[in-house]
């Protein structure tokens, strides 16, 4: 009597990415994205940008520092991780059309600082780290979906 054996190996042309590489994916793409958003506060801040802003109805202004850049960096890349863990088992199809849903997201915000009560510098400080987020979010997944593939 024979034995086959099988492979649980994915099979050549497979995209099957654990949930532990989902989230180092996600982790590094919010990591990078932190990194470089807080170098262009630092950077906007060297150069005299106040980083205050004030929604036009309010007669309050905040300042954005580093733990409001952390917050609207890293709660928008941790949800975008949470929609790679289900993408995993639809293919890297699925990773690379929400890796440039991100980077859609990024671009088509930028217009947001603008809209606030800022200084020129301060918005587009701001501007820029929508665009980098976004790029960065994309080049992070969708450089892990061509790597996952078999």
């Amino acid at each position: 009597m024979s034995r086959v054996l099988t492979s649980s190996a994915p099979t050549a042309g497979t995209f099957a990415p654990s949930a532990g590489s989902t989230w180092r994916t996600g982790l590094t793409s919010t990591g990078v994205a932190l990194a470089a958003n807080l170098a262009v506060l630092a950077v906007a801040r060297l150069f005299g940008a106040d980083m205050a802003v004030q929604q036009p109805a309010s007669q309050t202004a905040i300042t954005v520092g580093v733990g409001l850049v952390a917050l609207m960096t890293l709660a928008p890349l941790l949800i975008a991780t949470l929609l790679l863990l289900p993408l995993r088992r639809r293919g890297a199809r699925a990773w690379r059309a929400l890796a440039l849903t991100g980077l859609v997201i990024g671009v088509i915000t930028v217009p947001g600082p603008f809209t606030v009560l800022a200084d020129n510098d301060t918005r587009a400080a701001l501007a820029s780290m929508h665009v980098l987020t976004g790029a960065i979010w994309f080049a992070v997944v969708r450089r892990a979906a061509h790597d996952r593939e078999v």
